[in-house]
Formats: structure tokens, C-alpha cells, sequence
């Protein structure tokens, strides 16, 4: 597999603004934090279906980055802008968009990390582990937190309550 394949460069992009975009949402509102997450999800969902997920070529373990702590900053972070709106019951489950982010956020940075070591062998499983944990686990949370926030974009929340 070529690690600089266009789709890959692509969703590496997205990815690096989706993370970003969740490292900083201690600055967020509720009004500027749900439009971005609207625009955002939907892109990062289609670029992660655009790549071609490689065959695995090292028996070695990637490093995880993304620490219990850190995880659950992002999560709280998330729960916090969010507020009465953070968990909704879709009629199978109760869904909770912060920890769905943050399950995101932890595979798309632990990818990241790994692919800016600039190893061809490490680019290519980091490729190869974040596009089967997409296919198996975080496209759904991804699906489940989307569905969640469109209703979101479009409504008048009470903010005293968020």
C-alpha cells in the first residue's frame, strides 16, 4: 500500500483537524460546537470509507498515545458543552455523543501518532488498524453521534440547562 496515497493523505487531514478541533473544545459553546461537529463527522466518515485498508505487514503492537486521562478529558469536555443534550435513548440504547467522540478521538490520534513516526511499516498498520476499527466499531459510534447532533443543529436548546 502506498502510505501517501491521495486518500490517505485526505483522511490523515481530516483526522488531524477532527483531534484538534476535540483538543480545543474546552474553548466551545454549545452554538459553535455542535455546526462544526455537523460539518465535520460527515467528512471524516467519508474520507476513513475512501481508503483502502492495506494488508498488516509488522507483528509488532502500535503504541497507544491517547491515555485514560486524556481520554476522559475529551469525554467530559464533550459531556460538558453538551450538557442535558449528551446522552439521548434511540430506542435500542442509550447513546452518549461525548463518549462516542472520544472513542473517535482515541483511535483517529492513536492513528496520527503512529503515522507521523514516518515509518513506512508503522504508517501503513496504523492504516491498517484505524481503518478496521472504523469498519468494525467507530464508523457506528461516529453514525450514532451524528444522528444525534443533526437533531441538535436544529433546535433552540435552553441554554440555561446546557
Amino acid at each position: 500500500m502506498d502510505v501517501y496515497a491521495k486518500n490517505v493523505v485526505e483522511f490523515v487531514t481530516v483526522g488531524v483537524e477532527y483531534c484538534a478541533f476535540m483538543e480545543r473544545s474546552n474553548e466551545k459553546e454549545f452554538g459553535t460546537f455542535v455546526p462544526v461537529l455537523q460539518k465535520l463527522l460527515p467528512f471524516l466518515y467519508l474520507k476513513a470509507a475512501m481508503v483502502n485498508k492495506p494488508l498488516s505487514l509488522c507483528d509488532n503492537q502500535l503504541e497507544t498515545f491517547v491515555t485514560e486521562v486524556a481520554y476522559e478529558k475529551i469525554r467530559a469536555q464533550a459531556a460538558r458543552i453538551l450538557g442535558q443534550y449528551d446522552e439521548e435513548f434511540t430506542g435500542e440504547e442509550v447513546v452518549s455523543i461525548s463518549e462516542c467522540l472520544a472513542d473517535i478521538y482515541q483511535d483517529m490520534k492513536d492513528f496520527l501518532m503512529n503515522y507521523k513516526e514516518g515509518k513506512v511499516e508503522v504508517m501503513n498498520d496504523a492504516t491498517f488498524q484505524v481503518v478496521e476499527n472504523f469498519e468494525l466499531f467507530w464508523g457506528k459510534r461516529l453514525l450514532q453521534a451524528l444522528s444525534i447532533i443533526h437533531k441538535l443543529a436544529y433546535i433552540e436548546p435552553d441554554v440555561d440547562k446546557v
